[in-house]
């Protein structure tokens, strides 16, 4: 306790030198490479987070919660409590009970079982404005607004069923190339038009429009899609006389009625029109660029952002109705990022549907905040996130990967990277502005991106170790096996009779199999490489040390090594290439140190225990996190011994695997 009373009386109170702030502002970002971000606002390309960290405290070793994946770590930070406590596992969660061919969404709030920093702010009598924030849909207080919560960007709902499902629908590419998922355009002699302009030479197709709920999903997204028509849509091409320099978009044969004329380059206004779909006639609205048009209409893309549902769910429910007026372009925007990705369109597209994206978030949030009563806001972009896994993988621009794409093309995808964070930036910039000085500012991710390296298949490990069967299709046989992985987290399950109705392993050889499952990973060496992928694997109660335990944790959990698996997921301190899963941190505000850079670790439990610290809020009752005293103005500066790490980055690769061998050693 004497410890206690001591930093306290080092703290500044509101009468010795600062006055807590009374305004909570917290933006998150998915998945930036943290490292990368700093050292772009120090240079001079993120002048308002450049600002945020001169006038505040930024974070070198923000740990999020393991694993480093999306619907858990952002629950921890709008909770403070672990995933063991607060239940949120993964993009699916399993239920106890229920067998594990059964997961639920983890975009329902009523799984979550720990309470929100939101409802801490309602019993204290202030209003939230809580915006896009995952898994936290339906509402879980009333005094306020919310916008989204039931996917990762708006106008998206995470199911479960496909990857993501649009309200209405997805976006699409007409082309006449051979591009992925694209709609193809066969141009002929157009005949039929009316007003359509004298002396010119044109060409019309009539294409079948892709209403999609998830173009990734391909068939399953088609059958999923809300939207049926109107189909078919028609295109004309006009020539001039110096080659076709302009695209009609039309639902009929009528110039005069066209959606859209277009030249080369050049985006529509926003279009807002009726669409039958399986719910009756709806609204949406949406935008057509003709990305590209050659003089002989060879080379013709056409592209049509999402279908934005123009009532979608908010609450209060007739919020939707006052916010579509001032911008009702809030499209799901995963597409921007696959179709970089797909050449469906170039950089400067892709720049444009990012400013799109990102204004969105940054007028709502402004209006919200001019016109309204509000004690905190608190909104996500995911945008980082799907940046590196779709657009511009980091194995691209790391020059000890194997998929590194050279210098010079190297140079110009990093220079893709930093246009995109200004576009972001500037989002930040509008928002903090209207908050104030006197707010305090929290900018904090999720987890970092890595590069990929090499992939391992958990289910062939259990195989060949004869604790898991696979059907002929490839398929887990369930009936057959005796350890499965958990598809919603790093960790096994035993597959126990008392527990499944596909159960195979009874109470008395629970503790064997464990032992066998633990052994066959870290005993598996990668025949590829070389490598043992596994850095350990716990019995669940061992594994409480990482905040995960509970019934709807496995029996064994397990960590890989950095060079294995996705763009993240594995540990916070994993750290490969010019990767690293170290989150981002930056706090401005009334009682924080202006300039400072901190070095201590921080967890994502610690955010919501320090907001509420400095605002004189109590914590949420589940919070498990503690204050980042060392942040806060009047702590002693830090004196961290710290060790000279080198981090010798190999490629354990035979030759005929991967090519030459190589080294790297930087401090």
């Amino acid at each position: 306790m004497r410890g206690v009373v001591g930093i306290y009386l080092l703290l500044p109170t509101v009468s010795g030198g600062y006055l807590k702030p009374s305004r909570i502002v917290i933006i998150g970002l998915d998945s930036p490479i943290a490292y990368r971000v700093y050292e772009y606002s120090k240079k001079g390309f993120l002048p308002n987070l450049a600002k945020l960290m001169e006038e505040g405290v930024h974070a070198v070793n923000f740990l999020n919660s393991y694993p480093t994946v999306t619907p858990q770590n952002w629950t921890s930070i709008a909770t403070g409590a672990n995933i063991g406590t607060h239940g949120v596992t993964g993009f699916g969660v399993h239920l106890p009970g229920e067998d594990l061919t059964k997961l639920r969404s983890a975009f329902d709030s009523s799984l979550c079982r720990a309470e929100f920093i939101w409802s801490v702010v309602e019993e204290a009598g202030g209003n939230s404005i809580v915006v896009n924030w995952p898994c936290s849909w339906p509402p879980t207080f009333k005094r306020g607004w919310q916008i989204g919560g039931y996917g990762l960007s708006m106008n998206e709902w995470r199911r479960g069923r496909i990857l993501y499902e649009a309200d209405l629908c997805d976006g699409q590419l007409f082309t006449t190339l051979d591009l992925p998922h694209s709609v193809k355009i066969v141009f002929r002699k157009a005949s039929g038009w009316r007003n359509i302009p004298s002396h010119v030479d044109a060409l019309e197709a009539e294409v079948k429009p892709m209403y999609s709920a998830c173009v990734r999903n391909g068939e399953r997204g088609l059958e999923l899609a809300k939207v049926r028509g109107p189909s078919p849509w028609y295109l004309l091409v006009l020539d001039y006389g110096e080659g076709f320099t302009e695209l009609v978009v039309s639902w009929e044969k009528d110039y005069e009625k066209a959606l859209c004329r277009l030249r080369e380059g050049e985006w529509s206004p926003v279009i807002i029109r009726e669409f039958e779909t399986v719910d009756g006639r709806a609204k949406g609205a949406f935008r057509c660029k003709l990305v590209e048009l050659s003089r002989d209409a060879s080379r013709v893309r056409l592209f049509i952002t999402p279908i934005c549902s123009l009532s979608y769910s908010t609450y209060p429910k007739e919020l939707v109705e006052e916010i579509i007026k001032i911008n009702p372009l809030a499209f799901p925007s995963h597409i921007v990022y696959d179709g970089l990705g797909w050449g469906w369109f170039d950089e400067k597209t892709f720049l444009e549907l990012v400013e799109m994206e990102h204004k969105w978030f940054s007028d709502i949030i402004v209006y919200l905040m001019k016109t309204r009563d509000w004690r905190l806001v608190a909104v996500h972009m995911h945008a980082p996130d799907w940046f590196y896994h779709y657009a511009v993988q980091p194995e691209k621009i790391d020059p000890s990967n194997p998929k590194y794409v050279g210098e010079e093309k190297a140079k110009k995808l990093i220079s893709l990277e930093i246009e995109f964070y200004k576009v972001i930036d500037k989002a930040i910039g509008e928002i903090v502005e209207a908050a104030g000085s006197e707010a305090l500012i929290v900018v904090v991710s999720d987890h970092g991106a890595k590069p990929k390296i090499y992939g391992i298949n958990i289910a062939q490990v259990l195989a060949e170790a004869g604790l898991l069967v696979f059907k002929d299709d490839g398929s887990i046989d369930y009936s057959k096996s005796k350890a499965i992985p958990g598809w919603e987290g790093p960790w096994i399950y035993v597959n126990l009779r008392e527990k499944f109705s596909h159960g195979t392993v009874s109470l008395e050889e629970y503790e064997e199999v464990r032992e066998a499952v633990v052994n066959a990973l870290l005993g598996y060496i990668d025949p590829k490489t070389g490598l043992r992928p596994f850095l350990f694997a716990l019995r669940k109660e061992d594994a409480r040390l990482l905040g995960l335990y509970g019934p709807r944790i496995g029996d064994i959990v397990y960590a890989l090594r950095p060079e294995y698996g996705s763009h993240h997921g594995q540990l916070p301190t994993a750290e490969v290439g010019i990767g690293s899963l170290k989150g981002l941190l930056i706090v401005r505000g009334p009682g924080v140190k202006k300039g400072y850079t901190l070095k201590r670790t921080v967890r994502a439990v610690d955010i919501v225990p320090t907001i509420c610290y400095l605002t004189g809020l109590r914590a949420p009752r589940n919070a498990e996190g503690a204050v980042i005293y060392q942040a806060l103005e009047g702590f002693p500066v830090e004196e961290i011994e710290e060790d000279k790490v080198f981090r010798v980055q190999k490629k354990f690769f035979k030759k005929e695997y991967w090519g030459e061998e190589s080294f790297k050693v930087k401090s």
